[in-house]
């Protein structure tokens, strides 16, 4: 009892109930998305494939039919052998039937497999062109920053699920349902040659049995799919250790022993959990009680009858074939096993692909979602308006308030400490986040109100961390205007501007090169030459009529003479355009018309390059701090001529 008079036992054991109801309704819903899956998929076949559907379909009703004919066929030809009177109309019968049976189950096989590969094949290429398109038909990419939706994602790819893509599924599927028509048709037939009530015992004692069974596979789908946080370590552990990317800091570091070890020590960790989720030794001694003595009340009773002629020598067959048939209602091993993990891909997929969808319109005009389009913005300026941001899933606000002007056909420089939001500012701009509060105008109108795909034809953008897409040096190029037609003039101008020009040629193949040393035929490039190349991808953009150019970090992969010839182009690069310049060297900042700090999530200053100097605020104190290497390194190189101006001999050379 508490002070306040509420009885604490009683409380806690209120608790534990609710505690416990959670559980089992977590549980219970978990039995249902799991079962819901396997109807998913059989939903999906018809769509995929209705002709292929329909033949498999009719096909394993053939293979049923031969399963359940062969019972009878079998106990027709041994009581017609057996018969004193040797009929041979029984013994053709019963020959007969056999051979419909051999052609059923046997001779359709090979077509009822080819089949099965083709459905599973086009369902598998389905899925995946589901996910691909579902997870770039969103206008926006907070999605997938979405553990939620990252998690469908790669459930979908089967990635969690011991790699069992969904064509697998059909396959199994294909293997189960004949399977359990065959134990339905044997407790007909048992319930025919026996009495009614055989089936119902024997068959209830598979039922049970292979339901604890069942459980334990949905158990372990449910730790390969990714509820095991042991095993998805291990599984990094493993891609780390087995994958390119990280070979050459894992030797460079010896990290060998320390990956093999914590893989080792992540695996058993989550083959543990796993084996705590099985079915106990208990329950599978029970299984094999119960199904022995389900057995028993069967077979005595039937070795009774026929021992005291109450059961035909054709009845008996069938009966024993029946009984041993309904072993077809209990667990199915590897079927079961594969049908669960495989199929679990198929509603992630469908989740993925039915993730937000927006229409677009014709540049220029109202679309049909009454949007508009973007052709020839901005003409005069873009504007953030109090903006506010945060990234799913961040910890906090990455812009709050920010106010921010940009002329059209000017240059703006943002420059602040890393992680202030600069790069979250062009991503804004390209429509790629929506702000969480405040707005992003252009000439005045909402961003949210344009055809996001007619906004981004206005822009060109080589992004921090710029994809080097594995294609030739053409299409690393043609990129920047996917849609537009065949311009070796613009590939060219594009690349001499952006500095790649003459790199090109000194390639195996050209621009015709694949850029990777996967391929016989391809060639990696340094970072300084994939920079340049992601600045002419930007610029063929421009050349087909992109109006805002955007450079997060242009020259972070440059060497220095590759930065300079950067700096002597910008003039060209920016003219007639309205340019976005994020970057943490100041002689590439000082070119642009104003600069803008980003400080707090606010614009802390904004200006020139001299009036901000001339203020004295964070902006001039950055540029001393790098400045200042420079400016005492010329005194050093300037020390010993200064010094040798003032003797007479120096001030003769002077």
């Amino acid at each position: 009892m508490k002070a306040d008079g509420t009885d604490t036992d009683s409380t806690d054991t209120d608790s534990t109930d609710t505690s416990r109801a959670d559980g089992d309704g977590k549980a219970r819903a978990r039995r249902a998305r799991r079962s819901s899956e396997v109807l998913v998929l059989v939903r999906q076949l018809p769509r995929v494939s209705r002709g292929l559907t329909l033949a498999l379909a009719v096909l394993l009703l053939a293979q049923a039919t031969g399963s359940a004919l062969l019972p009878l066929a079998t106990g027709r030809l041994v009581a017609a052998l057996t018969d004193t009177a040797k009929s041979m109309r029984g013994v053709t019968a019963g020959l007969v039937l056999l051979g419909v049976v051999l052609f059923l189950d046997v001779v359709l096989e090979p077509i009822r497999t080819m089949l099965a590969w083709r459905l599973g094949t086009a369902l598998d290429g389905a899925m995946a062109q589901t996910t691909v398109d579902g997870a770039l038909r969103p206008a926006q990419i907070g999605h997938l920053d979405d553990a939620d939706v990252a998690d469908r994602v790669e459930r979908a790819r089967a990635v969690g699920l011991g790699a069992h893509p969904p064509g697998q599924a059909v396959t199994a599927l294909v293997g189960l349902v004949p399977l359990r028509l065959t134990g339905l048709v044997s407790a007909v037939l048992l319930g025919w040659a026996g009495q009614w009530w055989m089936p119902v015992v024997l068959g209830a004692a598979w039922v049970v049995t292979g339901r604890w069974q069942e459980k334990e596979i949905q158990r372990s789908v449910s730790a390969h799919a990714g509820e095991t946080a042991q095993l998805r370590r291990a599984a990094y552990l493993r891609e780390v250790a087995t994958t390119a990317p990280a070979a050459k800091e894992v030797r460079l570091f010896g990290l060998r022993s320390w990956l093999v070890e914590r893989f080792t020590t992540a695996w058993w960790d989550g083959m543990v959990q796993m084996r705590r989720a099985r079915v106990s030794p208990r329950r599978h001694a029970l299984a094999i009680l119960l199904l022995l003595a389900a057995h028993l009340a069967v077979v005595l009773p039937l070795v009774h009858q026929a021992t005291h002629g109450d059961r035909s020598v054709e009845q008996l067959t069938v009966a024993l074939q029946a009984l041993l048939g309904l072993f077809a209602l209990g667990f199915s091993g590897d079927l079961q096993w594969m049908l669960h993990t495989a199929s679990a891909a198929v509603p992630a997929a469908l989740a993925v692909g039915a993730l937000e969808t927006g229409e677009t319109g014709e540049a220029g005009q109202v679309g049909e979602t009454g949007r508009l389009g973007a052709a020839g913005l901005p003409r005069r300026e873009i504007r953030f308006e109090n903006v506010g941001f945060a990234y799913p899933g961040g910890r906090g606000r990455v812009l709050d308030g920010l106010d921010l002007v940009l002329p059209a056909g000017s240059s703006l420089a943002i420059v602040g400490d890393n992680g202030a939001g600069k790069s979250t500012l062009t991503k804004l701009l390209a429509g790629l986040y929506l702000p969480g509060s405040g707005r992003v105008t252009v000439d005045g109108q909402d961003l949210r109100a344009h055809d996001p795909e007619s906004w981004r034809r206005q822009l060109a953008v080589v992004f921090q961390d710029f994809v080097r897409y594995p294609f030739s040096v053409r299409d690393n190029v043609g990129f920047g205007r996917i849609e537009a037609e065949a311009d070796e003039g613009a590939l060219v101008e594009a690349a001499r501007l952006g500095g790649f020009l003459g790199v090109e040629a000194e390639l195996p193949g050209g621009w015709d090169t694949p850029l990777s040393g996967a391929y016989t035929d391809g060639t990696d490039l340094s970072g300084g030459q994939w920079q340049r190349l992601a600045l002419s991808r930007a610029l063929y953009a421009v050349r087909h009529g992109a109006r805002v150019l955007v450079l997060d970090e242009p020259t972070a992969h440059l060497d220095v003479r590759a930065e300079h010839e950067l700096y002597a182009r910008f003039l060209d690069l920016t003219a007639g355009l309205t340019t976005v310049l994020v970057s943490h060297r100041f002689a590439t900042v000082r070119l642009a018309d104003r600069i803008a700090v980003v400080e707090d999530g606010r614009i802390g200053e904004y200006g020139t390059h001299d009036e901000l100097l001339a203020a004295g605020g964070r902006y001039a104190r950055m540029f001393r701090v790098q400045s200042q290497p420079f400016a005492v390194r010329e005194d050093v190189l300037a020390g010993p001529q200064a010094a040798a101006e003032t003797t007479p001999e120096g001030a003769g050379r002077a």
